[in-house]
Order: structure tokens, then C-alpha cells, then sequence
């Protein structure tokens, strides 16, 4: 059984984490003097989260195996099997090819599964003298990467007794794949590195200065596990944020036990709940006794929300502005393990925010499902290291006991604006002071790091929608902004044009909250097949200092593809009209035109333009499905040079045509019959306006009679002789 789930588990992005991390950390950094024991452990933690959420406890803390015993029948599956080796899912797991005349000392080795390395012929790892080694480097620095601390913890652990069991168990070949950083794909990988963990926590409980304590329970800001962005409960968190994006609590619309995200949502029927589920911790190496009380509070989304005042119920005018959800006594949990509770929620109605969004659509409270949620373990149960204060960025950072989820779900195939003429596919959040001392802020737009797959910057349109009055602070302030361009301005619009991109040095009034819209709206022609995408928006103080955010987690469906059409280009006359009409793409959907200024001049499929020169004219189609966007632009030409009348037509014996000339020092129409080589030339007066045709002797038809000026064809008409 544990097998077959690991099999579940273990996916490409797992692998990736061990083979190349990210932020340009290298997969060798992961085996350096600080990072070797704590990446592995938040690695192992990765699988005991998945095996809880399979229904699977009982297999958590994860079970381990001594490589001084032959390895458990269940898990003497190699990966690879008999062959050449099979190619890595990432460069830096693979870097050699057994096909291509190297060395066959890199082919495919067969896994060692009785690799006999007793710890006990290890000094370093088995002597009681182990726990008088500190755990150094501390802190990563330039100094803790390679063998800064042969006489530390964690190159005790490592080096030779973890290293020789690999070497071991790849029969000394790096052809096996426990060989390389693709050892993680084999399941014996994990037990195996169990037990090295279990080492590191027998030096935490008999080390003089025990870290962490006998009991320690705690929840992951982040699920981040590599170098300075890992929480493994340290106090103050070394993660680097941001701090409101825990996966260590969730919403489910029904207690059905799943793991995934989904906004909350209102229901009338009092007796219809959705459910909070809050993932509990023990660090330490002791079971804790249970009992400990935990405590859920919500507040309306916000990247500004003072603690507790906003979450507390203390703010009900004009709205509630927060309260608790609820409380639950937690079971005990034993070391190095975890356990997950839920508690029931009924999320306020979202007709009582109306009058906080004012009459803006774009910014109705009709968004029952953004919402922010912190979990805390009750101070009276287990004190808290770091006092709270009023922010609750610091309070989360300080304090192991409180995490923070302030994420929106935004399903573009369910959250289409409708009727709106930009049509609106995003959330709704309030950025201010919720303080009370005013203050001057950073509005922060920005994929988060690391990105998985492509950033949506690179597949969607991504614009902030103001409210009028923060639109006012904005501009009062300067108008600042980085990596964004104003995209209607009637609208209070900016537009996302790089990474990170912001709008800055906006000053709220002591207490003001004042809501934006962030939207995202994806572009037919770049994209990719990625149906999951992640955005920041943060607010923070000019020096950097983050206050608090909103996290998007953007779900692009799989759809029908449309292209947007404008038309043919036209070549009309000075002071006419051109008719422009878009083609229709078979399902509703809004056809806005924009100018050569880019101001949006009409909604509709037809336009009539007159331009008093040559102008090129934008057509954006937007699906109100989904928001999918599309555009094309047609070019209407003011005619410089052309035939102004023919007539009579028909004619016979001769015709009248008048012409129109701009800077010409030549000119000529030609008379000839389509798929004929016959064709008559008149000469024309450049400072003229007409001429008479001779149409003696020319054959009854239908002829083109084509203007040229300095040589080039300039226009056409058609003339039918009798």
C-alpha cells in the first residue's frame, strides 16, 4: 500500500525539487553543510502531507529503513529496469546519454538491495559524542556551501555514511539511480532517507539546548522547502514570503476531505456550511497531549488588515469586516507527525458590502468567495514566543502558532464579466490603512517566485481597476508606476507591461480602505495549454517592507479557440466615410474598436470611421465566457491620387474621367482587358482634373482602367464599352 502511494506521488515536479531546485540553487547545494538534513526533512514532509490527505496517517511520521538489513521486498522496484538508463525529467538529473558512445560505466546499473552499511562501523554518525556537534552552519551564507563543517552535524550525518550508502546501493556506478539526483523517483529513496532523518532527530532530543522543544506544534506559512525559503517552524520563519499563501489551511465547499483550495461560497439555507480544514504540526519529539484549542478567524479580502481589530468582529459598520469562524480541540499529534482537523464556516452574505464598493460595477461586492483566513493556535494552550501585534505579516513571521491564507480562486470559465464592455475576469480586494495612522504605500504586481510553468504575463493581459478615489490618490501622488501604462483612463485602469510591474507612492487617509480589481484576461494567440497560473498583488511601504497581499490562483480551462477579424484594409477618399465591420465568432462576446490613440471609440461588430489621414484601427473581441481575448487591426488609407468619376458608363466612342492628384510629376490611366495583354495609356495633366478618353476602335467589354502616378498604381475602376 505505501508503495503504490508513493508511486502516486512522486511526479515530475517532485523530482524537481530534488534534481535543480529553484532560484538558481543547484541540486549539489541541497547536500551542503546547512541545507543537507533541514531540505530533506521538508522534502520527506512533502509525502507525509500527501499520504494524510490519501486517508493514510498510520504511515506518518514516514516509516524508515537500515541499510544495514536488506531493503523491505515491497520496495525492490528499480525505476529504470534492465536498459539504458532512462533520461532524467530535468538537464541537470541526466547530463549523459548511453547511447551516444560514452563511457558504459554511465549505462544502466542495477540497484544494490542489500547494501550492508551498518551505522553502527560510523563513528561520526554512532558514537555519543555525535551530540556534542553543533548544527553549523546556522544561517546560509557564502561560507556554508561545500565542506565549510567537516566537524558539524550535518557532514557528520552526510559524509561518509549517507554518501556510502548510496555508493553502496549503485554498486560504486553512477549508472544506477541511486547514483544521481534522480534517486527520488525509486521509493526506497524515502524510507532510506527517513532514517537518516531519524538520526538527525535523535541529536535534537539529547542535544544539551534541544531545538526544537519537547512538544512544538505548528502550521507552514509556505510550502517552500529550498535554502532561505523553507519553513520548517523556526521562529522567527527564515521564509522570505510572502506569508499569506499557507496551503496549511483550505477551504472545501462540503466536509468531503479534499485538499484543494476552493473559494468559499454564501448559501442562504442556514444549514448548508462550507468547511475550513487547518493541517497541525509536532516538530518536536514527543507526542503532544491534545486538547490544545485552535482558532479560525476570516476578514473581507484585503492587502491591509489590522490584527485583530479585522478579524475579530469588532468592525460591523458599514460591514462586518471579519470575525472568528470557529474554534476545534486538536487530537494529539505525535512527533513528527501531523494531523488535520475541519471546522464548519458560513461566509457572510455578499449583498451586506454593497454599499462598500459604491456603484462601480467593476467593483460590485457580488464576490461571495475572496475572503482572507488566519489560523491560530491559542495562546492559553501553547504561549507564543514573539506578543502579536497589530500586524499580522510579522505575527505570522514571529510566531509558528499563526498562519495566513489570503488567496482567490479566479475560474475564467465561471467569473466572465458579463455585459461589462472590457469584460472582467479577476477579484476584487480593499488596499489601504487599516491602521489609523494614514500612511504612503506600494501597490506590487508580480509572479511569484519560483513560477511553475509559464507566468500568466506571458499567456494573459493582467490590469488593476481603481476605484475613483484610489485612482485620485494615485495621480495626487504622481501617478508612479512601474512596468504598467495607463489603459482607460476613463475606466481608472492600468495595465500590467513587465515583471514586477507597480503603481506607487499612493497615500491613504488615516483608516481609508479603498478596493481595486485585479483581472486577467488570456490571449487566443499565446496560449500554451498551461491551465494553472499564480499572481501576487502586495502592499507594502516605500522602503519594501511588505504589509500584506492577495494571491490568484488562475484556472484556464481547455476551450474552442477563435481568432478576431477587422476586416480588409480600405483605401477611401479625403472626407468620406469608411464602413469597418468585425467578423462575428459565434458566440457572444463584446467587440470593442480603439482608435490610433488607443481610446476605445465604439462597442458593437460595425463601425463607420473618417479619418482625416491614413489611421490604423484596433479590434479587441473578448468572449464572455471566459474572458479569452483576441485582437486585429484593419488600416483605412486616405487616397493621395485617384479617379474621381468615369462617365457616361457604359460608354461608346469616348468617355469623361476626372482624377484627383497629389504630389505627382507624372501621371497616366491605362485602359486593358482583364487576362488580356492589350491595354490603351492616356497621358494626364498633372495639374489637372480630367481628360476625355478616345474609345474608337476599342472592342465592346468590360475593361479596368488603372490610375499610375510617379510610375506606381494608385487606383482602379471599371468601364464597360459598348
Amino acid at each position: 500500500m505505501l508503495y503504490n502511494l508513493m508511486i502516486q506521488y512522486i511526479d515530475e515536479d517532485v523530482m524537481k525539487m530534488h534534481c535543480d531546485e529553484h532560484d538558481d540553487i543547484s541540486g549539489g547545494m541541497i547536500h551542503s553543510d546547512w541545507d543537507f538534513l533541514p531540505f530533506h526533512r521538508t522534502y520527506l514532509e512533502g509525502l507525509e502531507d500527501f499520504l494524510i490527505a490519501q486517508g493514510h496517517p498510520e504511515f506518518v511520521p514516514l516509516p524508515y529503513w537500515d541499510p544495514a538489513i536488506p531493503a523491505p521486498q515491497e520496495f525492490q522496484v528499480d525505476p529504470d529496469g534492465p536498459g539504458p538508463l532512462v533520461p532524467g525529467v530535468h538537464p541537470d538529473c541526466a547530463s549523459f546519454d548511453c547511447d551516444d558512445g560514452g563511457d558504459p560505466d554511465y549505462c544502466y546499473n542495477p540497484i544494490d538491495w542489500d547494501p550492508q552499511n551498518d551505522r553502527a562501523d560510523y563513528p561520526e554518525v554512532n558514537q555519543p559524542d555525535l551530540y556534542d556537534h553543533d548544527m553549523l552552519p546556522t544561517f546560509p551564507d557564502g561560507s556554508s556551501m561545500g565542506d565549510c563543517c567537516p566537524t558539524g552535524l550535518s557532514r557528520r550525518i552526510e559524509a561518509p555514511y549517507h554518501d556510502e550508502t548510496h555508493r553502496r546501493m549503485r554498486n560504486g556506478k553512477p549508472g544506477s539511480i541511486m547514483g544521481w539526483f534522480r534517486s527520488p523517483a525509486a521509493p526506497i529513496f524515502w524510507i532510506w532517507h527517513a532514517y537518516v532523518d531519524d538520526i538527525w532527530k535523535e541529536w535534537e532530543e539529547q542535544s544539551p539546548d534541544p531545538d526544537p522543544p519537547t512538544v512544538d506544534l505548528y502550521m507552514k506559512d509556505t510550502p517552500k522547502i529550498v535554502a532561505n525559503e523553507r519553513d520548517r517552524g523556526e521562529e522567527p520563519n527564515i521564509d522570505d514570503g510572502p506569508l499569506w499563501v499557507s496551503e496549511d489551511i483550505w477551504v472545501r465547499h462540503t466536509n468531503d476531505g479534499g485538499t484543494e483550495h476552493q473559494n468559499p461560497e454564501y448559501h442562504s439555507n442556514p444549514a448548508v456550511y462550507n468547511y475550513v480544514y487547518v493541517r497541525v504540526r509536532n516538530r518536536g519529539y514527543e507526542a503532544s497531549p491534545g486538547g490544545e484549542l485552535l482558532r479560525v478567524h476570516w476578514s473581507k479580502a484585503s492587502t491591509a488588515g489590522a490584527w485583530p481589530t479585522y478579524w475579530n468582529g469588532s468592525i460591523t459598520t458599514p460591514a462586518p469586516m471579519g470575525d472568528l469562524v470557529g474554534m476545534v480541540t486538536l487530537p494529539s499529534i505525535p512527533a513528527g507527525a501531523s494531523r488535520v482537523v475541519s471546522l464548519p464556516w458560513r461566509p457572510e452574505d455578499p449583498a451586506l458590502f454593497a454599499s462598500l464598493w459604491g456603484i462601480d460595477p467593476l467593483l460590485l461586492a457580488d464576490e461571495p468567495h475572496h475572503f482572507c483566513l488566519i489560523a491560530r493556535i491559542d495562546p492559553a494552550s501553547e504561549p507564543m514566543s514573539f506578543p502579536e501585534g497589530s500586524d499580522p505579516y510579522a505575527n505570522a513571521r514571529n510566531n509558528n502558532h499563526v498562519i495566513w491564507k489570503n488567496l482567490s480562486v479566479v475560474d475564467a470559465e465561471l467569473d466572465g464579466g458579463g455585459g461589462i464592455d472590457d469584460n472582467l475576469v479577476g477579484a476584487s480586494v480593499y488596499t489601504g490603512d487599516a491602521w489609523g495612522s494614514g500612511g504612503t504605500f506600494d501597490l506590487v504586481f508580480k509572479n511569484p517566485v519560483p513560477c511553475k510553468g509559464n507566468p500568466i504575463t506571458a499567456e494573459a493581459e493582467v490590469r488593476l481597476t481603481m476605484s475613483a478615489d484610489l485612482w485620485d490618490l494615485w495621480v495626487a501622488g504622481g501617478m508612479q508606476m512601474e512596468n504598467m501604462a495607463i489603459n482607460r483612463e476613463e475606466r481608472h485602469q492600468l495595465i500590467v507591461t513587465g515583471d514586477p510591474a507597480s503603481a506607487r507612492n499612493i497615500t491613504y487617509p488615516p483608516g481609508s480602505i479603498l478596493p481595486a480589481h485585479l483581472s486577467f484576461n488570456f490571449l487566443v494567440r499565446q496560449l500554451s495549454g498551461q491551465e494553472r497560473f499564480t499572481y501576487d498583488m502586495i502592499q507594502q511601504k516605500p522602503n519594501g517592507t511588505l504589509v500584506g497581499g492577495e494571491r490568484f490562483d488562475v484556472r484556464m480551462l481547455s476551450r474552442t479557440p477563435f481568432q478576431a477579424h477587422a476586416g480588409p484594409d480600405q483605401r477611401i477618399s479625403p472626407n468620406t466615410s469608411a464602413a469597418l465591420q468585425a467578423l462575428d465568432i459565434s458566440e457572444p462576446a463584446i467587440y470593442n474598436w480603439y482608435d490610433p490613440q488607443q481610446n476605445l471609440i465604439h462597442t458593437g461588430l460595425d463601425l463607420s470611421v473618417s479619418p482625416e489621414i491614413t489611421s490604423k484601427y484596433k479590434l479587441e473581441v473578448i468572449a464572455h465566457a471566459d474572458g479569452m481575448k483576441d485582437y486585429d487591426q484593419v488600416e483605412v488609407t486616405i487616397k493621395d491620387h485617384e479617379i474621381t468619376l468615369v462617365a457616361p458608363n457604359p460608354a461608346t466612342g469616348s468617355v469623361q474621367v476626372k482624377y484627383r492628384l497629389g504630389n505627382a510629376t507624372s501621371a497616366y490611366v491605362q485602359l486593358s482587358a482583364p487576362y488580356s495583354n492589350v491595354s490603351n495609356q492616356y497621358i494626364l495633366d498633372v495639374v489637372g482634373d480630367q481628360v476625355t478618353l478616345n474609345l474608337t476602335g476599342v472592342p465592346p467589354g468590360i475593361y479596368n482602367l488603372r490610375l499610375f502616378v510617379n510610375g506606381q498604381p494608385m487606383d482602379l475602376k471599371n468601364v464597360t464599352v459598348l
